[in-house]
């Protein structure tokens, strides 16, 4: 019985040799795909519980190759798992950081230029492409509709719509 114990004593210190050289290894290679430290934790945890379960195996290969392998695999799962996750009902927005702020400069950038883009196809583009364009763009009539709201060939509907997108294109591409 000796032999038994001596066997598992040696493979129980090969393991601990390497976890001890591999954690803050596994840890900063979880840490930079995933975020929280509980996460990157258990992640970490994982890897050293599955490659205790093969630690036959692992002494006989190339063990960083192996324990990388199992960190990447332990990431991918848990990363799927968080996808499948639908939010907690008990999040609040108080568990969130006040972005009011950045929100409102965000949205008022945006307005400002669609206020710019309106003015540019009001006083810039003609009367009949301006007309099609915005039927399409803004009130989201379709090409089929507006050809036969207009009383004109399909073709010309993509034609009056490709050539305003490219000169609105090209005039706020010389703006900046």
């Amino acid at each position: 019985m000796k032999f038994f114990s001596r066997h598992i004593s040696i493979e129980e210190d090969r393991y601990k040799d390497l976890f001890y050289s591999y954690y803050y290894r596994v840890y900063l290679h979880t840490a930079r795909r995933v975020s929280g430290k509980e996460n990157v934790r258990d992640i970490a945890q994982n890897v050293f519980v599955h490659l205790w379960k093969y630690r036959k195996d692992l002494m006989l290969q190339n063990p960083e190759a192996i324990i990388f392998n199992s960190c990447n695999q332990e990431i991918s799962k848990f990363l799927k798992g968080v996808e499948k996750q639908p939010l907690s009902s008990s999040t609040t927005e108080t568990d969130y950081a006040d972005d009011s702020d950045e929100q409102l400069i965000f949205k008022l950038k945006k307005e400002n230029r669609l206020v710019e883009l309106e003015k540019s196809i009001e006083l810039i583009i003609p009367p009949l492409r301006r007309k099609i364009f915005k039927m399409n763009k803004l009130e989201g009539v379709t090409q089929q509709q507006i050809a036969v709201l207009l009383d004109i060939p399909k073709s010309t509907v993509k034609r009056h719509i490709a050539e305003a997108m490219m000169f609105l294109k090209n005039h706020y591409k010389n703006l900046k």
